[in-house]
């Protein structure tokens, strides 16, 4: 792989084309805590930029139920069904 690159593209490393989705705050933990997409995802042992291309890559469908089925296992959050839906059509169009 050619790192000078994505050094080029990417002075800090990190591509900043998920930002918003990343640190979009998703909810507030058990414990008060506030929990954002990139947190989540981290906590669930996800590389939280991976996850990102690969919906951002998929169509808008497979990607909402993709990231649906992501947010009920993350136990530390407790949305309604229709809390968690809006809350993954946001993130979901902040991607495509």
């Amino acid at each position: 792989m050619d790192w000078s690159i994505i050094m080029e593209n990417y002075p800090n490393g990190l591509d900043t084309r998920y930002d918003r989705f990343l640190q979009t705050r998703i909810g507030a933990g058990l414990n008060g805590t506030p929990v954002t997409t990139l947190s989540m995802l981290a906590r669930l042992g996800l590389d939280p930029w991976q996850v990102a291309r690969d919906l951002s890559a998929m169509s808008k469908e497979t990607a909402w139920a993709t990231l649906e089925k992501v947010m009920i296992s993350f136990a530390d959050l407790t949305h309604s069904a229709k809390n968690r839906q809006n809350i993954v059509t946001g993130l979901i169009a902040s991607l495509h």
